[in-house]
């Protein structure tokens, strides 16, 4: 069992790597190759999103930031990577990442993202960070 301060640790660390990832989907097909390094992007990406859903029912989120992550995740899921091409070229991994199937998600995680967008100064904080607005820790 982890404590208080343990859980709040462990929340803020993955609420980082979330909002990450969530910017990573958000960008368009090129800009997400180049961030992800042109390996299994679709897959590699999907899973890192998909991992969202553990930040819900932890009692950080509000409820409709929660049905928001979960949204994501859902859509997500539904989403066939097998159908997609594979490899570790930039050719595979764009014409995987151009796929129509993306658009909705790009458009579900920038929503998530204004969804989240209250928590990422607290986050920043937390984490010792430099906030977007700010660009100051």
């Amino acid at each position: 069992m982890h404590s208080p301060e343990q859980d709040e640790d462990e929340f803020h660390s993955s609420l980082r790597l979330y909002l990450s990832s969530l910017e990573m989907l958000a960008a368009m097909a090129e800009a997400q190759c180049d961030l992800m390094g042109n390996y299994n992007v679709a897959w590699e990406l999907k899973d890192d999103v998909s991992a969202g859903q553990f930040l819900v029912g932890r009692g950080y989120l509000s409820a409709e930031q929660e049905a928001w992550v979960q949204a994501l995740s859902h859509a997500l899921g539904a989403l066939n990577t097998q159908v997609l091409p594979a490899g570790a070229s930039k050719e595979s991994n764009l014409a995987a990442m151009n796929h129509p199937g993306w658009e909705p998600m790009r458009y579900l995680a920038k929503e998530v993202i204004r969804q989240l967008a209250p928590l990422e100064p607290i986050n920043a904080k937390y984490l010792g960070l430099a906030t977007k607005a700010s660009g100051k820790s």
